[in-house]
């Protein structure tokens, strides 16, 4: 987790290095070599993560191949992920075995014919609950609040994916807007052919 902690410094010299290219770039729209394969219209190299088409993936795993502080990030993240669902089981495998216990002492209990034996013996189950429930107060209250960082820290890495690459597809959209005379001149031709068949066509 020591990367995540440094979280923020991870997204500063992404940007750094994003703005670099820009830098590089911007002078010189023709300079191609620094535009992402994930934008390049001969895909050929296309890796694993590009198989599900999502751009904004492809476009942050090129990032993470050059960072690799940004590497190290995303080896942590995938490495905590991992840890709710493994304490979760840890927890729910403790707690059956509890859980379980009372509901087969409760069932034996109400099958006991002297009610105020059955009646202490309830009482007896009750209180042994109750006493688990304290002692087992802590970690529930604690997966809870590991699952709910689990939801923040998926909604943080979404928006550290969204904002480290938004400068490379609006870098890619400046240096790679196609020439509008060509479009102005296609829409030129038109105009000029439907003039030259209306002249050419009787009125009706």
């Amino acid at each position: 987790m020591k990367n995540i902690e440094n979280f923020m410094g991870v997204l500063l010299i992404v940007m750094l290095t994003v703005s670099c290219d820009n830098g590089k770039t911007e002078n010189n729209p023709s300079v191609t070599h620094n535009t992402p394969k994930a934008l390049k219209e001969d895909k050929l190299d296309i890796k694993s993560y590009s198989r599900s088409g999502d751009l904004t993936e492809e476009l942050y795993q090129e990032l993470v191949d050059k960072t690799p502080a940004l590497e190290q990030l995303e080896e942590d993240l995938y490495a905590i992920k991992q840890k709710p669902n493994a304490l979760s089981n840890t927890f729910y495998n403790y707690d059956s075995k509890s859980t379980g216990y009372y509901s087969s002492a409760n069932y034996k209990s109400n099958s006991i014919s002297d009610s105020l034996l059955r009646m202490k013996i309830n009482k007896l189950i009750a209180t042994s609950s109750k006493h688990y429930s304290a002692k087992t107060a802590d970690l529930n209250a604690l997966l809870k609040e590991i699952a709910k960082n689990a939801v923040t820290l998926n909604d943080q890495h979404l928006v550290m994916k969204i904002v480290l690459t938004l400068p490379l597809i609006e870098k890619y959209q400046d240096e790679h807007k196609p020439d509008k005379s060509d479009f102005i001149d296609v829409k030129g031709q038109q105009e000029h052919l439907i003039e030259r068949v209306d002249s050419i066509t009787p009125n009706f």
